[in-house]
């Protein structure tokens, strides 16, 4: 995969090419603020990462001390409890530490961009055909061969659903026995006469294309089970996590995924760093489990980043009742809550897309609070007009974040030849400010 060499400051840090948006808008705002090492290209490999040290091995970092700090503050305000380092916070890791972090490094920015990861998975759902069956106990009959009669249909049932089925319908006490034990002639015998006394109680069975032929139930619920599945939850967080890494896993039943971001290098890695963080979507689509949202911070313990302590804030733990689009809808906003539980570690790391606003409204406070001024504007119609030429800059590559926002500012100041070259770099100058501006 090609990336992006972005050089600020004679500092280079390496970026996948689906950030170009954002190398782009670091790169104009570098120059813009006249630093001439600022470059961008592209390139085939990147070169080993060799973190930048100014302390011995062992001995504590004030650098570190401080960033560490810093960060404890972070995890305290958004809720994390992390176990403290073995040693002193800010003691400086040994060489291995520093391996280990280039490995994890090289590891994370091998793993798929999340939106990859996640259309897989959504493909593969697709290709399930799935479909909910609702029926009656006294509509069903079990054959010989371990498959449910439905009319003239005949489905799979597998184990998990098994056990589920005779839950519901009231023989669960049993179903070790008959699931493992029971020559299967007489197993359907048992459960046919339990599906008798079950009657008219109603069911939905959840059904799956097998090996593209035969239909499998893989779950039995009740009716009062709201369907959303794995696929539209991962249609639902993606945009928040388009920018991180995926590490995720379908079993069939649901997906377990992280998106992960990581810096390229920490000066003086220590004791105490956070040099990881995600968040983690867990899914159950067989009504044995919730839909589970949160953010995830990673701490290096001890001086060769193997001891590792990991911390969770859960912004979304949801059941599947109800209406399915309330349900969609808390994950959407519970996802972005999970992003800003791990947004000042985002920010810190240039990941410029972390901060999330409503574009027009903040150009118009730009404007009107005159954190954007232009030479000449001054009466509310000449801010009006300002507002809507940064807008029409905005809508040439809309977004929804503070990077897209400054991006439209440096856009109107490229483009618009009616502003003389010192406008167009005061403006310019301005722009590199903004992306500062706290939520």
């Amino acid at each position: 995969m090609r990336h992006l060499a972005l050089t600020i400051n004679h500092h280079t840090t390496y970026l996948p090419e689906s950030e170009a948006d954002d190398a782009m808008f670091r790169y104009w705002t570098a120059k813009s603020n006249g630093d001439s090492s600022a470059n961008l290209v592209r390139v085939d490999h990147i070169p080993e990462v060799v973190p930048v040290t100014t302390t011995l091995a062992g001995e504590v970092s004030a650098l570190a001390a401080a960033r560490i700090e810093e960060q404890e503050a972070w995890l305290s305000e958004a809720g994390f409890t992390l176990p403290p380092p073995i040693y002193a916070p800010g003691a400086r890791v040994i060489d291995l530490g520093d391996e280990n972090f280039r490995i994890e490094r090289n590891r994370v920015d091998a793993l798929p961009e999340f939106p990859s990861a996640a259309r897989r998975v959504i493909n593969a759902i697709s290709r399930e055909c799935r479909e909910d069956v609702n029926v009656r106990f006294s509509e069903l009959e079990m054959t010989d061969d371990g498959t449910l009669r439905v009319g003239s249909e005949e489905l799979g049932l597998e184990t998990a659903a098994f056990s589920q089925f005779a839950s519901l319908a009231g023989f669960g006490c049993g179903v070790s026995y008959l699931a493992n034990c029971c020559p299967a002639d007489l197993r359907a015998e048992n459960v046919n006469r339990q599906l008798q006394r079950a009657r008219d109680r109603e069911i939905t069975l959840r059904t799956r294309l097998v090996d593209g032929e035969h239909r499998s139930t893989y779950a039995v619920v009740s009716p009062s089970y709201a369907a959303v599945d794995s696929d539209r939850v991962l249609e639902v967080v993606c945009d928040s996590l388009r920018d991180s890494r995926a590490e995720l896993v379908y079993d069939g039943t649901g997906v377990r995924a992280t998106g992960l971001w990581m810096p390229n290098v920490v000066q003086d890695l220590a004791a105490g760093d956070v040099f990881k963080v995600g968040v983690r979507v867990q899914t159950d689509d067989t009504g044995r489990g919730r839909i589970r949202i949160s953010g995830v911070a990673f701490r290096n313990l001890c001086l060769n980043l193997i001891i590792i302590g990991e911390g969770e804030v859960e912004t979304v733990s949801v059941v599947h009742r109800g209406n399915p689009q309330r349900i969609l809808d808390i994950v959407a906003e519970g996802v972005e809550r999970a992003r800003g539980t791990v947004g000042r570690f985002l920010e810190s790391w240039q990941f410029a897309r972390s901060t999330r606003v409503d574009v027009p409204q903040t150009i118009r406070s730009w404007v009107e609070q005159k954190k954007l001024k232009v030479p000449g504007v001054r009466s509310a119609a000449q801010r009006d007009a300002l507002v809507e030429k940064l807008l029409e800059s905005w809508q040439v590559e809309p977004g929804e974040t503070l990077a897209d926002a400054v991006n439209a500012v440096t856009r109107a100041a490229h483009e618009n030849t009616a502003w003389d070259i010192a406008i167009r770099e005061e403006i310019e100058r301005q722009a590199s400010r903004l992306v500062y501006v706290p939520r």
